[in-house]
């Protein structure tokens, strides 16, 4: 009725209270025009129910595919997240057992201990790298595992370096974010002397954690079909995982290859 009234005020005429129409219409309105002002009036009060209900299925429609969306869009992300993560373990597996398999083929006293230290990195990736997120501190422990087999495995390892800055207590992360890169340091941080070239770092601070892993380029070839798997689906994930929140710099100058990454809002 208020809709109807200020349409009928703008016409030029007010009819009045809703309970009387008739009697302000008999003083404003000229009789040919009352039939028309009430026609007007009735239409618009039998037609606002229909307005109303109509802008409310409207909404609730929207509002039920956008749930849909929403879950969609979350079941993909999931999806896709435990697909790189199968993607990523057998290929982090197969370099390992090459590791080994190098040692064994020198006879070397040593090889007994890189199996040790492989089978504790499985036994990371069985009963933790499954979760959504992981302590800081266990994936950093990984970490230092890795980088231990690695120096089993390498007959030059003195430039080998893993550094780690900050406190880790109470920090939660996705696990295996940084396994991609170290991994591609090691494979491609070999001179032709036989001497490998790695540098890690972990800068961790109150909201945020940098990471640098630089290498220098060897003599080994990189073949991009095979060494580029592990380090697209950290870069999938970094997107999926962190899409406002991470920064992601890799520099290769012929000489060193280095990656930057930073992890903020954590």
């Amino acid at each position: 009725m208020i809709v109807a009234t200020g349409l009928i005020s703008n016409l030029g005429f007010d009819p009045g209270p809703r309970t009387s129409p008739n009697v302000r219409m008999d003083r404003f309105v000229p009789p040919e025009n009352r039939h028309t002002a009430l026609f007007f009036v009735n239409i618009l009060n039998l037609s606002a129910p229909f307005f109303v209900s109509a802008f409310l299925r409207v909404y609730l429609e929207w509002k039920r595919n956008e749930d849909i969306r929403k879950k969609v869009e979350n079941e993909k992300v999931t999806s896709e997240l435990q697909f790189l993560k199968t993607q990523l373990n057998p290929h982090f597996l197969f370099n390992s057992l090459n590791a080994i398999y190098s040692l064994a083929v020198k006879n070397s006293n040593i090889t007994s201990e890189a199996i040790i230290s492989l089978s504790e990195l499985m036994r990371y990736m069985l009963y933790e790298a499954d979760k959504e997120m992981v302590p800081l501190a266990k994936e950093l422990e990984y970490i230092k595992n890795y980088v231990q087999l690695q120096r089993l495995r390498l007959s030059d390892s003195a430039n080998v370096n893993l550094r780690i800055s900050g406190d880790d207590r109470g920090k939660q992360i996705p696990p295996l974010l940084f396994i991609s890169f170290i991994e591609n340091a090691f494979k491609y941080g070999t001179d032709y002397e036989g001497k490998t070239y790695v540098g890690v770092n972990f800068l961790i601070e109150e909201k945020s954690i940098s990471f640098r892993v630089e290498n220098k380029i060897g003599s080994h070839k990189k073949n991009d079909k095979s060494s580029g798997v592990g380090l697209e689906n950290i870069k999938n994930r970094l997107k999926l995982l962190f899409p406002d929140s991470h920064n992601l710099v890799i520099t290769d100058n012929g000489k060193n290859y280095i990656v930057d990454l930073s992890l903020y809002s954590l």
